[in-house]
């Protein structure tokens, strides 16, 4: 059985751009040329709903992409992020109800 999450579709184009197709709801996309900051968002909803969610945000500050971990294409995503200078992976482990930034990676 799939998880719900994989009704979630995303993909990066021939155009850059990352686009999302979720049920019910309006395409996502924003150009990675636009792209200014990346975030993970934890929920603590698990194990009964999606608890780890990707959040693709312009410089307006404005979410333009949203999709939960184990999202169909998220694999395909994740490493045309990961090309991103200085992009972290973080906070894909935490329980509680947080979002963390990772990229443009926060000085520490």
């Amino acid at each position: 059985m799939k998880h719900p999450e994989a009704q979630f579709v995303v993909e990066v184009t021939a155009d850059d751009e990352i686009v999302c197709r979720a049920p019910k709801q309006a395409e996502q996309r924003i150009k990675m040329t636009d792209l200014a900051a990346v975030y993970v968002e934890t929920k603590d909803d698990g194990p009964w709903g999606a608890d780890v969610w990707w959040l693709l945000n312009d410089n307006t500050g404005q979410t333009k992409v949203a999709f939960p971990q184990m999202a169909t294409g998220e694999t395909e995503v994740l490493a045309r992020l990961q090309q991103l200078p200085d992009f972290v992976l973080r906070g894909m482990n935490s329980t509680d109800n947080t979002r963390m930034e990772c990229w443009p990676s926060p000085v520490e």
